[in-house]
C-alpha cells in the first residue's frame, strides 16, 4: 500500500487539545436497547456527584468482587479508593515514581481480573519515563483488601512509543472470553507518520519514513529487554491471555514471556504478523467498553481534524477488523493522506470534530434502570457533551444528545450493579434518571 501524505496537521496544534484525546467531552452512548430510533430519547438524566477532590482522574472502575468499591485512577500514578461515598486517605496503589503524567502520558488504565476475588490480580496500562507503554499485573495486599502490594509487580508487556501522544488507554477483560484486551494508538503525530495504523508485520515496519525522523526503535528500550518488534502493535486492539503465560507466543511482536497468545487470534498463524493483533486500523482507542451482558466490543477512536467515531465489534466476531486509519477517518476518506484499505470496516457513529474534539467511548447501560437497557452512553471531551445511540435493525442513530453539561469528560465507569459514572478532571459523577423505573419491576410484578 502506497501512502502519500499532504498538509501533514500536528493533532495538538490542529485541535489545541490538552490531552489529543482532543478535548474528551462526554461521549455517552447507551447501547443496544428496545428504544425506537426515531423517538425521544426517554431518559430525564440527572446528575449527581459522587466524590470530587482528584487531580486529573482519568478512570473509575469496580473490582467486582462484591465490595461496591470505586477505584478512581489519577493520571499521575495514583487509585484511589471510594468506599461507602468517603474517599479512603491512603491510595490503593501509587507508581508516581514509575510515570510522568503530563500531556497524555501517565497512568491510564486499569482491569481487575475476573477471578480478582480469589487471586487478587489486577492490571495497569501506564508509561514509563522513557515514554512507553507498559502494561503490568499487581496484586492486592494480603492483609489489607484497600491497599495493593507495591513489591508484587510484574510487567506483562512493553511497547515503543514513536512520540509522546496517542498512547491509547483503556484495558478491559471481555465478558465473553475473559482475555485482557489492549487498545493502543497509532504511537502519535500527524497522519501516522510512521505508519503502525496499517501495519501488522514487523517486516513492514519503516527504519525511516520521510515524513519523519523519529520512526527507528530507541535503543534504550532494546536495552530494558523491549522488542522492537513491539511497534507493529501500535494503532490495534491487542488480545492476550495473562493466566497462560508463554503459551502459543512464536508470533509475539511484544517480549511473550508473562502472557501468552490466544490460539483464535487472526494473525497467530505463523505467518510473521504480531499475534498479539484482535484488530486495527486505529488512531488512538483512548476510551472504550465492552457490554457487560452481551460481550461486544465498543470502541471509541479519537479522530484527527474530520471526524470522531465509535466502531462496533460483535462478541461472535472472529477478529481481524480493519478500521482503516490512516487512510480512513470516521465514514470519510482522510483528507490528508491518499491510500485505501480494501474491505474497511466503518464506525457504527462517527461525528464531525469540528467544535468538539476528542470522542470519549462509554457503555451499553445495563444497570437497575429498565428504559436504558442496551442504550450506548459516550460523549466528548472538548465540549462535554454526553450522547446515546440504539441499534434500530442494524441503523444506529448518531450522537444524540443526552446532556450537554460543562466539564471535560475524560472516561466512563459502571459500578458493580450496572450503574454509569462519568470522570471529570476532579470528579465522578453517576448518571442516573429522574423517573427511574427499577428493571426489576418493569413488566408490573413485584
Amino acid at each position: 500500500m502506497t501512502i502519500t501524505t499532504n498538509n501533514i496537521h500536528h493533532p495538538f496544534a490542529a485541535k489545541n487539545c490538552a490531552y489529543k484525546l482532543r478535548p474528551i467531552v462526554a461521549l455517552l452512548m447507551l447501547l443496544s436497547s428496545p428504544l425506537m430510533a426515531g423517538t425521544a430519547a426517554p431518559f430525564a438524566p440527572e446528575f449527581t456527584t459522587i466524590q470530587a477532590g482528584f487531580s486529573s482522574a482519568v478512570a473509575v472502575r469496580n473490582a467486582g468482587d462484591g465490595s461496591d468499591r470505586l477505584f478512581v485512577v489519577e493520571q499521575g500514578g495514583l487509585i484511589k479508593i471510594i468506599e461507602n461515598g468517603i474517599t479512603l486517605p491512603t491510595p490503593f496503589l501509587d507508581i508516581d515514581a514509575l510515570t510522568n503524567g503530563s500531556g497524555e502520558r501517565g497512568l491510564l488504565g486499569l482491569a481487575f481480573h475476573p477471578n480478582y476475588a480469589v487471586n487478587g490480580y489486577f492490571f495497569i496500562n501506564y508509561t514509563d519515563l522513557n515514554g512507553d507503554t507498559i502494561i503490568a499485573r499487581y496484586s492486592v495486599s494480603p492483609g489489607d483488601p484497600d491497599v495493593a502490594d507495591d513489591t508484587s509487580r510484574l510487567k506483562i508487556i512493553s511497547i515503543n512509543q514513536d512520540f509522546p501522544n496517542h498512547n491509547g488507554g483503556d484495558i478491559h477483560f471481555s465478558p465473553a472470553d475473559g482475555y485482557l484486551y489492549i487498545g493502543m494508538g497509532d504511537g502519535g503525530d500527524g497522519d501516522d507518520p510512521c505508519r503502525r495504523g496499517q501495519t501488522i508485520d514487523p517486516d513492514d515496519l519503516p527504519a525511516n519514513d520521510s515524513n519523519s525522523t523519529s520512526c527507528p526503535v530507541d535503543n534504550d528500550f532494546l536495552i530494558q529487554g523491549g522488542n522492537a518488534d513491539s511497534r507493529a502493535l501500535l494503532g490495534a486492539m491487542l488480545r492476550i491471555d495473562v493466566d497462560n503465560p508463554g503459551v502459543n507466543v512464536s508470533d509475539a511482536c511484544g517480549e511473550g514471556v508473562n502472557y501468552g497468545i490466544p490460539a483464535d487470534n487472526p494473525f497467530s498463524d505463523g505467518n510473521n504478523d504480531c499475534g498479539e493483533i484482535w484488530a486495527w486500523g486505529l488512531r488512538n482507542p483512548y476510551r472504550w467498553g465492552f457490554d457487560r451482558t452481551l460481550g461486544d466490543l465498543y470502541i471509541g477512536d479519537v479522530g484527527q481534524l474530520e471526524r470522531e467515531e465509535v466502531n462496533y465489534q460483535p462478541a461472535t466476531s472472529s477478529g481481524g477488523e480493519n478500521y482503516g486509519w490512516v487512510c480512513r477517518e470516521g465514514f470519510i476518506a482522510n483528507p490528508s493522506v491518499t491510500c485505501t484499505v480494501a474491505n474497511a470496516v466503518d464506525p457504527i457513529i462517527d461525528y464531525v470534530s469540528s467544535g468538539r474534539c476528542s470522542v470519549i467511548g462509554g457503555f451499553p447501560y445495563r444497570g437497575p434502570e429498565s428504559t436504558w437497557q442496551g442504550v450506548y452512553i459516550y460523549g466528548d471531551f472538548c465540549t462535554g457533551e454526553i450522547f446515546w445511540s440504539v441499534n434500530d435493525n442494524g441503523t444506529w442513530n448518531q450522537a444524540s444528545l443526552l446532556s450537554d453539561r460543562p466539564g471535560n469528560i475524560r472516561s466512563f465507569g459502571e459500578d458493580e450493579q450496572g450503574n454509569l459514572y462519568y470522570v471529570l478532571s476532579n470528579s465522578v459523577v453517576l448518571i442516573s434518571d429522574a423517573n427511574f423505573v427499577d428493571l426489576i419491576f418493569a413488566d408490573g410484578f413485584e
